[in-house]
């Protein structure tokens, strides 16, 4: 009999360190790297990483900040870091023009905050109302490039828009000043400009075109190298990653907290409200509503045509080519 009970004694000693060899040895040291600086809804990172979403998944996991997604998704292929966010379009050109092996692994913003910004009583409530008036955007904005596709869709004429080029620092008084009709810019900052315009008794409101297009934007990719070789260090990450997401949508206020505590410096009021106003682009969008946090077959289709006639360019890429997703 007591043969039998250190048998069994000396056996679950071993399941137990079985156990522990393999929670340890999922613990990994994982790092995200960002298409700009953490603000808004990257709150949602940070939340995660204080509140067990990535902990719980074995990830101990470090936020980096980026210098635009064109550069995240080159630095994500050259294995600077595991993963990293990008608008998927920025991916997919990635992959066209430069061959980047990346994938995007998961949609954060189903739609795009790309939009223009009016002033509220200026009579323009939706695309075509801008034939005939003067949109300006700053140099390098992607918003122009895709207006014109916008227009086409909605049977209106862009041709017929005078278009200027300032500097982005100036966007927003021309606006309020009236010396433009429109500008362009995101629903996720558009609450700063309407701040200063109520400032000078005039109030902004946005349209936003991209969200008719329907295509996704902010996404997180991986290396492609990282898929292969760590397909179980992909799967707990986007799990993590829904997590994260879900509990911004829970608290939001929490998250931006949970970020300014490591970055520090943030107006909490700014960045709380901008995590307000892109949880519709995660959330309520048709296509995360018929796909959650998966694939939207049509809506990579629809990002990736939208991106070459924006771009210019061709490929015999595929849309399932840009994605991973098991």
């Amino acid at each position: 009999m007591t043969r039998k009970l250190l048998m069994s004694v000396a056996a679950l000693a071993v399941a137990a360190g079985s156990i522990l060899s393999t929670a340890a040895r999922a613990a990994d040291d994982v790092t995200l790297m960002l298409d700009w600086t953490p603000g808004g809804l990257a709150g949602a990172w940070y939340l995660g990483a204080k509140n067990g979403c990535f902990g719980d998944k074995g990830i101990n996991l470090t936020v980096e900040r980026g210098y635009g997604g064109g550069d995240t998704v080159t630095k994500i292929a050259a294995g600077v870091a595991p993963f990293g966010t990008a608008d998927l379009s920025s991916i997919m050109l990635g992959k066209i023009t430069a061959g980047a092996k990346v994938k995007a692994i998961m949609p954060i913003y189903s739609t795009s905050p790309v939009a223009v910004a009016v002033l509220a009583d200026s009579g323009i409530g939706k695309i075509a109302d801008l034939e005939g008036k003067t949109i300006a955007h700053a140099p390098g904005d992607s918003g122009i490039k895709i207006l014109p596709i916008a227009f086409g869709k909605a049977g209106a004429d862009f041709a017929k828009v005078k278009v200027e080029t300032v500097e982005a620092a100036t966007l927003s008084g021309l606006l309020i000043q009236g010396q433009v009709n429109a500008i362009t810019t995101f629903v996720t900052t558009a609450m700063l400009i309407n701040a200063a315009a109520q400032k000078a008794g005039k109030e902004v409101k946005t349209i936003n075109f991209a969200s008719e297009l329907g295509v996704y934007s902010n996404s997180l990719l991986a290396s492609e190298d990282t898929i292969a070789k760590n397909p179980a260090l992909v799967a707990r990450f986007k799990e993590a990653a829904i997590c994260s997401f879900e509990a911004a949508k829970a608290d939001p206020d929490g998250a931006v907290e949970a970020m300014n505590a490591v970055v520090g410096g943030l107006d909490m009021a700014v960045h709380t409200g901008i995590a307000k106003a892109a949880l519709p682009l995660v959330f309520e969008d048709a296509k995360f509503k018929a796909s959650g946090f998966g694939w939207n077959m049509d809506g990579v289709a629809a990002t990736l045509d939208v991106a070459k006639q924006a771009q210019g360019v061709t490929t015999d890429l595929t849309p399932a080519d840009f994605i991973y997703e098991k």
